[in-house]
């Protein structure tokens, strides 16, 4: 069992990491509301280093859907994207902004 690996078929989990002006925006209520539409769980936060960190669980479409429309909303304060295979803790439920 890799990264990223589900039992229910057809989930997976992503960890993504967002640079450029996206802390102080609201990218992170955004990043939220979006999530919570696309019944995505999970948490986005800022990071020390000025970047921000989104860990998405959910069936592949919706989280697929919710990362294109981060990167379409945001497109002009994101100026790089890493994304990684993310195994999600248990006990992960909703969507919500760490601090």
């Amino acid at each position: 069992m890799g990264p990223g690996f589900s039992i229910v078929k057809n989930e997976i989990a992503q960890e993504v990491i967002y640079s450029g002006r996206v802390q102080g925006v609201g990218f992170r209520q955004s990043v939220c509301a979006l999530a919570s539409k696309q019944l995505v769980q999970g948490y986005v936060q800022n990071l020390d280093n000025g970047k921000v960190r989104l860990v998405a669980h959910g069936k592949s479409t919706q989280v697929n859907n919710l990362l294109k429309s981060v990167d379409s909303i945001w497109a002009e304060n994101i100026s790089k994207i890493q994304v990684n295979d993310f195994r999600p803790g248990d006990g992960v439920t909703g969507f919500s902004i760490r601090y």
